[in-house]
């Protein structure tokens, strides 16, 4: 596969993120979800779209999940490897090269119990994509699978209300529009389209049903806040409590830096 514009923040990727008092916080909430409402004593097969490097893919293989990571990227592939090397879990992980916009599926072995992508992998096609997504997921998928998306919504209190108050309105609203919006990704951009929870359930339909919505990052803020975040760990931690607290409203997923879909299979 050809580089990728994530090719260029991969190295870096697990510092300014993964690593980071928000992204962790966030992260945990999505592990969270999934041990208390996905994961049981069996194991299950896992398909996860848009691995990044490769973090939640080792997280489940150390659950005893066998897991089949995909990602456009050729080097977010490489230290999703080496990340499985240096846990010894290679034989539970899979490495496969997949375009979200236009997913060859026929190499990817299902069935899958579980279809995952965290952290606004979806949020790199747009609502067509999403209806050929869904389209090749059910060949690898049977009745009862899960489906767990984590998308940037459509809207969020905590950005808009800080660009508002620097007097940044286009930065406030630029989830709200319509058409794509280029979101700076190293020295390059990628088109990034912002999903409502409704709008993915709807995408979904009819093979998928939508079974709950979890909001992610209401009151944690959105990782360009990490260096406050940084400076203010106790009202970091202060903020997160609160998110565990809100979590079962479901509509702030709507409003939130992130919106966990649960959808399963009819």
């Amino acid at each position: 596969m050809s580089y990728h514009p994530f090719d260029s923040v991969a190295d870096r990727y697990d510092q300014v993120f993964t690593d980071s008092g928000i992204g962790r916080f966030q992260r945990s909430a999505v592990h969270h979800y999934l041990d208390r409402r996905v994961f049981g004593d069996a194991p299950l097969s896992i398909l996860e779209l848009g691995c990044g490097t490769g973090e939640d893919a080792t997280y489940f293989a150390a659950l005893g999940h066998r897991i089949t990571a995909t990602d456009i990227s050729p080097s977010m592939l490489e230290i999703t490897l080496a990340k499985a090397e240096k846990c010894g879990l290679t034989d539970r992980i899979r490495t496969v090269p997949l375009d979200l916009q236009n997913p060859d599926c026929s190499s990817l072995e299902g069935p899958f119990d579980l279809v995952f992508s965290n952290f606004g992998a979806l949020n790199c096609i747009d609502e067509a994509g999403l209806r050929n997504l869904a389209e090749k997921l059910v060949p690898i998928t049977t009745i009862g699978s899960h489906a767990v998306f984590v998308v940037m919504p459509r809207a969020c209190l905590w950005e808009t209300s800080y660009f508002l108050v620097r007097a940044k309105p286009r930065s406030a609203f630029r989830r709200f529009r319509g058409g794509p919006v280029s979101a700076a990704v190293g020295q390059a951009s990628v088109p990034t389209w912002y999903h409502s929870p409704g709008a993915v359930a709807r995408a979904f339909k009819p093979a998928f049903q939508r079974q709950a919505v979890t909001p992610v990052g209401f009151t944690v803020p959105p990782s360009f806040l990490e260096p406050w975040a940084g400076r203010n760990p106790r009202v970091l931690a202060a903020l997160a409590k609160i998110d565990q607290i809100v979590r079962p409203i479901g509509l702030l997923g709507s409003i939130s830096d992130h919106a966990l879909i649960h959808l399963e299979r009819k």
